[in-house]
């Protein structure tokens, strides 16, 4: 275990900070895919972010898990790079469920000035 692990171990025993972390869990699971997936492509925050019509910052700003992205703003970023999405559930029997979606040429149009400021 490095330091890393045994100061989030240590951090995660508070009960209300295990909470928060809990509740902050997708868009960190998301970030950690995206910075993930980008590096092993070799793209730069700018690059990937003129590929999906959006800007830097908010490329950082997914990559940080700071913001809760939009399935649009997802489905942008993934279709920058070709990507598809799989989305696995378990029904009420247990049994896994896959929903494999391609974003589409819709995801890869520029944004209107409306849309251009969420995450």
């Amino acid at each position: 275990m490095d330091d890393w692990d045994a100061l989030k171990s240590e951090l995660l025993n508070d009960p209300a900070t295990r909470e928060a972390y809990d509740a902050r869990r997708p868009a960190y699971e998301i970030a950690s895919k995206l910075l993930r997936l980008r590096a092993e492509l070799g793209l730069s925050q700018r690059q990937l972010a003129a590929r999906a019509h959006m800007t830097q910052p908010e490329i950082a700003r997914l990559e940080s898990g700071q913001v809760q992205p939009s399935w649009e703003t997802i489905a942008r970023v993934l279709a920058a790079v070709d990507a598809r999405i799989d989305i696995k559930v378990r029904d009420a029997t247990g049994k896994l469920l896959t929903l494999s979606v391609l974003p589409g040429q819709a995801a890869q149009r520029p944004r209107t000035a409306r849309h251009s400021q969420s995450a």
